[in-house]
């Protein structure tokens, strides 16, 4: 089945006229002589990989999503600043297009927070349970037939086609890579709230985000270059800053404490490399902070005058206020994600209210 699929994928690449390999659909953007920011874009995909040369080796911050869609971006960086001594991988968070390809990275130490290791298991659990295995490939072997077909009805549009084909190499490499099976290469230097990184001739200020998108989102603040690395806070559009089901109230008055200090006016910010978009601005930072302090206060007030979570959800202004930040259309990766930011701060202060009582009744 495995080759009938990735034999069945040259006909339509080279009806199309596509060219020899991955590594052309690559893109390869200079911040600086010392910054790379590289990518492989898609239709409705792109993942944003930021490598740094120094006088300690290379460095890059997330690796994509398994070890076969790694290797050629990972080429094309060593071709870039021709030199492969790769000494550091840092993982922003657990979902996969950040950290599956670690395994290529023969010898450099893995570095990321101290919840990374356990958030990174469901990789393995994916590829050691037949069913969730088989599931996972289903799933994106749909999309390669998807794909495929939807060839055909963009040739006149030469753009569209080419971020197909780009679709169609890239999905089937990762299909590989979860039939086959890949090596998860989880953290070798773990750190729980802030960690410097000493590179010789720069450093790199890695920065617990706090619980929400993840259990384990950092931020990378490099201030010899002005550029801050988000992982998955920061987005172009439509992405809610959010509460996750495991945020605690620690961790929103984490989010803005953090937001804070990079928006201090000593610390200078010209790039905001954001997950999977294009480059960003400071600009970016204080919607966010200011999202999370208002649904905080608002969502404390409405619970001060007794209403329900249903009426404090329709009073919110966040919509209004934050028009950046309104849901993505339905069916759309992110869609509830506002209602759900709510609710998850609303069971945080649900138990935050029966703290004390539990524990006078202790006493």
């Amino acid at each position: 089945m495995a080759a009938m699929i990735h034999l069945g994928l040259l006909l339509p690449l080279v009806l199309a006229g596509a060219g020899s390999g991955p590594g052309e659909f690559i893109n390869i953007e200079r911040l600086s002589p010392r910054v790379i920011l590289a990518y492989w874009p898609g239709i409705d995909r792109r993942c944003n990989l930021t490598a740094i040369q120094s006088q300690k080796g290379l460095v890059i911050i997330d690796t994509e999503a398994s070890p076969r869609v790694m290797a050629p971006i990972k080429a094309k960086i060593e071709q870039a600043f021709h030199r492969t001594d790769w000494a550091y991988v840092i993982n922003t968070h657990a979902h996969d297009n950040h950290c599956s390809g670690n395994s290529l990275f023969k010898g450099a130490t893995i570095i990321g927070h101290a919840n990374l290791a356990a958030d990174m298991q469901w990789l393995i659990d994916r590829q050691a349970m037949p069913e969730r295995k088989r599931q996972s490939i289903d799933q994106f072997t749909t999309i390669i037939r998807d794909l495929r077909a939807a060839l055909p009805l963009y040739a006149a549009n030469r753009m569209y086609t080419r971020l197909i084909q780009s679709d169609l190499i890239f999905y089937d490499l990762f299909v590989q890579d979860l039939q086959q099976g890949y090596e998860v290469v989880k953290p070798t230097l773990a750190f729980a709230d802030r960690y410097t990184l000493d590179l010789g001739d720069l450093t790199l200020e890695l920065i617990f985000f706090g619980k929400g998108h993840s259990n384990s989102d950092i931020l990378i603040y490099i201030p010899q270059e002005r550029i801050l690395v988000t992982g998955a806070i920061a987005y172009q559009q439509y992405r809610v800053p959010e509460i996750g089901e495991e945020s605690h109230l620690e961790d929103v008055h984490r989010f803005i404490a953090v937001l804070d200090g990079l928006l201090a006016d000593n610390v200078k910010i010209d790039h905001v490399i954001p997950g999977h978009s294009v480059r960003l601005t400071r600009a970016v930072l204080p919607p966010i902070r200011d999202y999370y302090q208002r649904m905080l206060t608002e969502v404390q007030a409405a619970r001060k005058q007794g209403l329900t979570l249903d009426e404090t959800t329709r009073l919110l202004t966040l919509r209004a206020k934050f028009p950046a930040f309104r849901d993505p259309p339905s069916r759309t990766y992110g869609y509830d994600h506002q209602e759900r930011s709510v609710r998850n701060l609303w069971r945080i202060l649900d138990e935050e209210q029966l703290q004390p009582k539990a524990e006078k009744a202790r006493d």
